[in-house]
């Protein structure tokens, strides 16, 4: 029996995901020693450059994502998916030639503006999908994404150690092609075994988007991803100021990624089944005093093992994050502003993860440190925030 389109249409967006994260990670884990390669000496300013060319595209790509999205209303998304996959492809590859962090930095942008993927891939695997398939598809998808983006660093810390990073971002470029080639063979707009439904007007758009639930969602999503993604440019520099070998610093930071992300992965799939159970309230406060209380300890640490315990827990903790902002959420989005409240959400999520970054690699100028009192006084902030407006 041929599968429905709407599965075929799942199968090729989470093919495509999965591709892309792993091919992200695959990297970019390793940034900082590529910006060295580039020829930036300095601790700061590797740091800089790294949290400077992390974060430009997703930055990019949160802000053109509302464009492309009314785009791909108009013309289609499979187009959208066509688009993002192909510019993934190519522009990874020419990564590889660059010469300096500056052209570096300009094809990161560039990337933005036209690979973003992950800002629409919800709206692309629930298109054409039955209702009562919609949260086990977005469930699959995000499980997909986050184990991909686990096992990356891990392949990528060989890749690194044995072709250099250069060579590993044609790696991934070739990887991402899988992706453009998923989407070309099994993605479509409609169903062409059922005729076309009419769709009725949208009313106006309401005032969702200001009740508390939503918009605490909102801060949550943008400020625990920003403190999250301070890390990136770090580890590498932080592991090697803690006496890790220079020789083997690949292989121990892709490690620690690695198994970080794992625990983000468990804990997310935990999180989907607490908050049946527990109230969204205490969960949150829960996994914000518990992130404070594991962050404080890192400023005072003197070993590498000491350090990547301490990553790996707030990792546990920090994971699922988005599973509990979308429950908090789904309660006052409209059905009919459903597609525009969780695209505000992603795009919010996505603007804090590339906010991260470049705040981290700003402050690792002066001191590495002070990254993790950073974080501890964003959690302390958002403890109140959640206090005060979450009410179930």
């Amino acid at each position: 029996m041929a599968l429905p389109q709407w599965r075929k249409n799942q199968i090729a967006v989470t093919i495509s995901s999965a591709f892309l994260n792993f091919g992200y990670t695959l990297v970019m884990s390793f940034l900082p020693i590529y910006v060295r390669e580039l020829g930036v000496q300095t601790t700061g300013g590797i740091a800089l450059w790294s949290g400077l060319i992390l974060g430009s595209s997703p930055m990019m790509a949160s802000l053109i994502g509302p464009l492309w999205g009314q785009l791909g209303d108009r013309k289609g998304m499979r187009l959208l998916a066509t688009r993002a996959t192909a510019a993934n492809s190519v522009f990874w590859a020419l990564m590889a030639l660059a010469q300096n962090v500056w052209q570096l930095f300009v094809l990161r942008i560039v990337l933005g503006l036209l690979g973003g993927f992950n800002n629409t891939a919800v709206a692309l695997v629930t298109q054409l999908a039955p209702k009562e398939k919609v949260p086990s598809i977005i469930g699959s998808l995000q499980s997909v994404q986050i184990l991909s983006a686990a096992i990356g660093p891990f392949f990528g810390g060989f890749l690194a150690t044995s072709i250099g990073v250069r060579n590993t971002f044609i790696v991934t470029g070739i990887m991402n092609f899988g992706s453009l080639l998923s989407i070309l063979s099994l993605y479509r707009d409609a169903d062409r075994t059922k005729p076309p439904e009419k769709v009725s007007p949208a009313p106006s758009a309401s005032g969702f988007w200001k009740r508390p639930e939503y918009f605490t969602a909102l801060m949550i999503l943008f400020f625990v991803n920003m403190a999250d993604r301070t890390f990136g440019p770090i580890i590498p520099l932080f592991l090697e100021e803690l006496g890790t070998p220079r020789a083997g610093l690949e292989m121990v930071a892709g490690a620690l990624i690695s198994v970080a992300a794992f625990g983000e992965a468990f804990s997310a799939w935990l999180s989907g089944k607490l908050a049946s159970r527990v109230s969204l309230r205490r969960l949150i406060t829960g996994r914000l005093v518990l992130s404070i209380l594991v962050l404080l300890p890192m400023v005072f640490v003197h070993s590498t093992e000491q350090f990547s315990i301490l990553r790996v827990l707030l990792a546990l903790l920090a994971g699922g994050t988005l599973t509990l902002a979308l429950s908090a959420a789904h309660h006052v989005i409209p059905g009919e502003h459903r597609g525009t409240g969780f695209a505000l959400l992603s795009g919010t999520s996505t603007f804090g993860g590339a906010a991260g970054p470049i705040i981290s690699g700003a402050i690792a100028g002066f001191s590495i440190r002070s990254i993790f009192i950073v974080n501890s006084v964003i959690y302390l902030l958002m403890l109140g925030f959640v206090h005060r407006n979450v009410r179930h």
